[in-house]
């Protein structure tokens, strides 16, 4: 092994021991990862307590099937009271000052023209929204956290670039500080060298600042100590894609939870329709009451019982035509919604059209810095052998190096980007990452 490629070696294993974000305990897969965060997300919990919410108004909603039970109780005291003497037949009281009652009551619905079905019926449509906000909330939490992981992938990646050329560039000093204690250089090629050297530090350090950072931001969305560490497993790898729009089209419309979403709100306003049309129509209800009270004749004093029963019927004749406003009014909401949806579907189309242009585009520019490598990377070995031979100056040796550097960075720079446009386009198209 040359004594250049122990110098690379050295550099990147210097860079691991140096970068705590790195020496990580728990090596997670992207699966791990978004399953973590969506985990401990508290968007995702609150989004799931509004299904809670909306499965209770579901049970409260089918109460209506179920008799209404009641008991209310009272004491009364008069200080008048009708009582008189009749000669030779007594004292006789109509009203006693003390008066008790304890009364037990129950209402029954017998038929509501199908209310109580369709107002059950809406409450759980509400509970499918609210199921469909969950979905929704832990999909968009995972689609943005993705570029968080392939992020840490690409400055790891970046890093190792920038380490590699300082390796490379350690050994050109080394070799121009002998030439110069011998006197066969100036120390401005040495200076030009240094300069190099420190701007790649300082991006170095830019670098890993910025992978500290998106650890930190993970670990604050996974709930997880904001020092703690991992390693992302996975590979930045440039993978062509191909994809047909009409298929992606209609994978969104089934499964993007924003589609299933006015798919409920369209149902919510169809049973919104049925259930304002039974407004101005009959109602059934039964009543049974039983009671304990004083005051009866002909002994005002003795507590008895009794019960009634009640049938009782109504119907609005007519209500200032208020139901057929409100049915027009649900009308115009439905249309609303059935709006939407087609405006969404649009959506959903140039959003995919987007996307695969986008990779279209990051595919062709990929290949491109790929040439570009190929030839900055002859261009260098040339440029070395020139420069050992006297034909070309350090600052176009440096300017050489810079151009293999900066389309190793942009090649990395595009593959990140195509990554994330894959995942862009897979979010169009209603790709779950988590279940």
């Amino acid at each position: 092994m040359t004594r250049r490629q122990w110098r690379t070696i050295a550099a990147i294993g210097a860079w691991i021991a140096s970068a705590p974000v790195l020496r990580a305990q728990d090596k997670l897969t992207l699966e791990q990862f978004i399953s973590a965060a969506v985990r401990n997300s508290a968007a995702v919990q609150i989004a799931g307590e509004s299904v809670s919410g909306a499965e209770y108004r579901v049970r409260e909603a089918m109460s209506s099937n179920l008799p209404q039970v009641s008991f209310a109780s009272s004491y009364t005291r008069l200080s008048l009271t009708s009582e008189f003497d009749i000669p030779n037949l007594g004292h006789f009281k109509f009203s006693s000052p003390d008066n008790y009652s304890f009364r037990l009551g129950g209402t029954q619905a017998l038929f509501t023209w199908g209310r109580i079905k369709k107002t059950i019926a809406m409450s759980k449509i509400g509970t499918d929204i609210a199921r469909s906000g969950v979905v929704l909330t832990t999909q968009v939490l995972a689609y943005q956290i993705v570029p968080i992981f392939y992020g840490i992938l690409f400055t790891g990646e970046a890093v190792k670039v920038i380490d590699t050329t300082l390796a490379s560039l350690d050994g050109k000093l080394a070799i121009l500080e002998e030439r110069f204690r011998a006197g066969l250089v100036s120390d401005l090629d040495i200076s030009l060298l240094k300069v190099q050297t420190s701007g790649l530090k300082s991006q170095r350090l830019d670098f890993l600042n910025s992978l500290n950072d998106m650890m930190m931001t993970y670990n604050r969305i996974a709930g997880r100590p904001l020092e703690s560490t991992f390693v992302p497993v996975a590979s930045l790898a440039f993978e062509p894609f191909r994809a047909e729009p009409t298929v992606l089209l209609a994978e969104a419309v089934a499964n993007r939870p924003e589609a299933l979403l006015i798919q409920n709100q369209k149902e919510l306003a169809q049973t919104q329709i049925a259930l304002t049309r039974t407004a101005d129509k009959p109602n059934v209800f039964a009543s049974f009451n039983y009671e304990f009270r004083n005051g009866y004749l002909p002994n005002v004093n003795t507590i008895r019982g009794y019960w009634n029963a009640v049938l009782a019927v109504s119907y609005p004749v007519f209500d200032g035509n208020r139901t057929r406003a409100q049915v027009a009014e649900s009308q115009v909401a439905l249309r609303t919604v059935e709006e939407q949806a087609s405006d969404m579907e649009k959506g959903f189309g140039l959003e995919i059209a987007q996307a695969l242009a986008d990779i279209r585009s990051f595919e062709d520019k990929i290949a491109i810095e790929a040439t570009k490598i190929e030839y900055s990377e002859k261009a260098l070995k040339i440029a070395d052998e020139r420069y050992r031979n006297g034909l070309l100056n350090m600052t176009e040796l440096v300017d050489t190096q810079n151009s293999l550097d900066t389309a190793r960075l942009n090649y990395l720079q595009l593959v990140y980007n195509h990554i994330l446009g894959r995942f862009t386009l897979l979010r169009a198209a209603g790709r779950k990452l988590v279940n």
